[in-house]
This record gives structure tokens, C-alpha cells and sequence, in this order.
């Protein structure tokens, strides 16, 4: 079944972390309006005859209960932030109906709804603090880890594989013909073309490799404990993922995509950057034999 690149889901937008992120802060800055005005209510309120404290909807409780485990609700802060925030509401709501009843509200709740407070607050600023982390190691457009993060990551496998003396490989993948696809139906469908290829590369690998998104239309795989003949046939099954792929532009339009490979060990004999020119090496092979195949590394004479 043919899909159309309008709907193309990638592994991870920015744009949506950025569009949650911003609802969340609206939340946090609506749950500290009803703290501000839960606090001046009890504090300031002293007659015993007076009319009860009337309630106010804090905004907080429904973008928690609408945020996903694919966005904000997956981080490791959401679950303390969840917990810190039900006990702050509890406290107020036993505190709010002393008031009313026209009893005291004693010193040590006061302290105890502040260490609450004061702990709420660093959680939510911790989540912003991993929320802003994870955004630095992505590729904005596709969701995959980006460059910086590739390097970090290529470098503690190749001690890792040496350490253990395991094999490892690193892949290569260049979209063929992407230029022709930017220039016929323009950068929009391109980016949506590499938003499916990322995904279509994310979702073929083994649970153990990593794809990231190298630069323009390359993306880099890395194989940890694969020798070259098992890595061979994991970028071979791939490519013909990729090569399966039946894209439509929104005007019914199909788009063939199709994806070169080159692959290189990854040694003790080589640096990182030396394994990743040979990778880069067999593509070109690749390239010049005709496109669309996995190429493995093989000594120029």
C-alpha cells in the first residue's frame, strides 16, 4: 500500500518536544497562579465566618494527563514531578478545608507544604534541564542521534569491542538520486523522504545498533559485535526495506526511493575517523557500480 509522505511519522520531531515543552511551561506557570492564590487565600484569611475558599483549576493535572511516553512523559523526572504534584494538591486540600472548618493552620504544615513546594520546583526544573539535553543530541529532523552524539558513541564501542575483543562494523547509507528528488518536488518532500528512510532504518536493524543521521542524506549504522558477513546482511535487509518503500506525494505522485551502503570494520588497527573513510570508501564503490547494493571496504591498490 502506496503512503503519502504527508503522513509520514519519524521516530521523533523536534518540533513537537518544542510545542510540549512549551505547553508544559504554560502549565507549570498556571500551577504557580493557584499556588500564589491558594497561598494568599489561607494565609490572609482569619474569620471564621467567612465565605469559604473558593477552588481554582490548576492546568497542570491535564497536560500530565495528556503528555505522552514519547514526549515529555517518558522522562525519568515526569514520574516525581506526577507524585510531588498530587501530594501538593492533597496538602492544600486538607489545609483549605481546616480554614473553612475555622481551624488554625499550624506552623508545621506551612513547613511541610513548603518542603513539598521546594521539591515539586526541582523536579520541574530538572525535567526542562533533560528535555534541553535531549534536544542537543538529535537531529531535529529525523529524531536519530546526531553527529556529535555519533562520534561520542562510535568511539566507547570501538574500546568496548577491543576490550572484549569482539568484532564491529560501522555502515554508511547514502540516499541515491536525493538531489534529483530535492529538485522535482522540492526540499519539503525531501525532507519527508529522509523521515521515512530513518525510520525504515531505525525499525530493520538488530535491538543492539544504533542509526544516526551523518549529515545531508547520509546515515551511519553502527553494528556492535558484528563481523563483516553479519553486517553485510543486516544493511542488505535494509536496502531492501528501503528499496520496499512505496511513497506518494500529496498529489498521488510516486517517489522510488532507493539506498547505497558501504560497510568497514571497526579495529583496534583504525581510529574511528579512519574506519568511517573506508565506510565512505565502499559507498563511492557502490555509487559508481550502479547505486542501490551494499559495498564492503576493500583495499585500494
Amino acid at each position: 500500500m502506496a503512503a503519502k509522505t504527508d503522513d509520514i511519522a519519524p521516530h521523533f520531531r523536534a518540533e513537537s518536544i518544542f510545542a510540549e515543552l512549551s505547553a508544559y511551561q504554560h502549565a507549570l506557570s498556571n500551577h504557580t497562579d493557584w499556588l500564589r492564590y491558594w497561598y494568599s487565600s489561607v494565609l490572609t484569611r482569619t474569620d471564621s465566618g467567612a465565605s469559604p475558599i473558593a477552588p481554582i483549576t490548576c492546568a497542570l493535572d491535564t497536560w500530565m494527563a495528556q503528555a505522552t511516553s514519547e514526549m515529555l512523559g517518558g522522562y525519568s523526572e515526569f514520574a516525581t514531578i506526577r507524585e510531588l504534584h498530587a501530594e501538593i494538591h492533597e496538602k492544600a486540600d486538607r489545609m483549605t478545608a481546616r480554614t473553612n472548618a475555622g481551624q488554625a493552620t499550624t506552623t508545621s504544615d506551612y513547613e511541610a507544604m513548603m518542603s513539598l513546594v521546594l521539591a515539586f520546583s526541582a523536579a520541574a526544573q530538572n525535567l526542562e534541564r533533560e528535555v534541553w539535553r535531549t534536544l542537543a543530541t538529535v537531529d531535529p529532523l529525523t529524531g536519530l542521534g546526531n553527529r556529535q552524539t555519533m562520534m561520542t558513541h562510535l568511539i566507547g564501542e570501538r574500546d568496548r569491542a577491543i576490550r572484549l575483543e569482539q568484532p564491529c562494523c560501522v555502515g554508511l547509507a547514502d540516499v541515491d538520486n536525493f538531489k534529483k528528488i530535492n529538485d522535482t518536488w522540492g526540499h519539503a518532500t525531501g525532507d519527508q523522504v529522509l523521515c521515512a528512510v530513518a525510520d525504515c532504518l531505525r525499525t530493520a536493524v538488530r535491538p543492539y545498533d544504533v542509526v544516526y543521521r551523518y549529515g545531508g542524506e547520509e546515515f551511519l549504522i553502527c553494528l556492535p559485535a558484528a563481523t563483516s558477513e553479519a553486517g553485510f546482511q543486516v544493511l542488505e535487509r535494509m536496502r531492501m526495506a528501503v528499496e520496499a518503500l512505496e511513497l506518494t506525494t500529496h498529489k498521488g505522485n510516486v517517489i522510488r526511493i532507493t539506498v547505497t551502503f558501504g560497510l568497514a570494520d571497526l579495529t583496534a588497527d583504525l581510529s574511528v575517523e579512519e574506519s568511517l573513510e573506508r565506510a565512505d570508501n565502499a559507498l563511492y564503490d557502490g555509487k559508481r557500480l550502479g547505486k542501490n547494493r551494499v559495498m564492503l571496504y576493500q583495499p585500494r591498490e
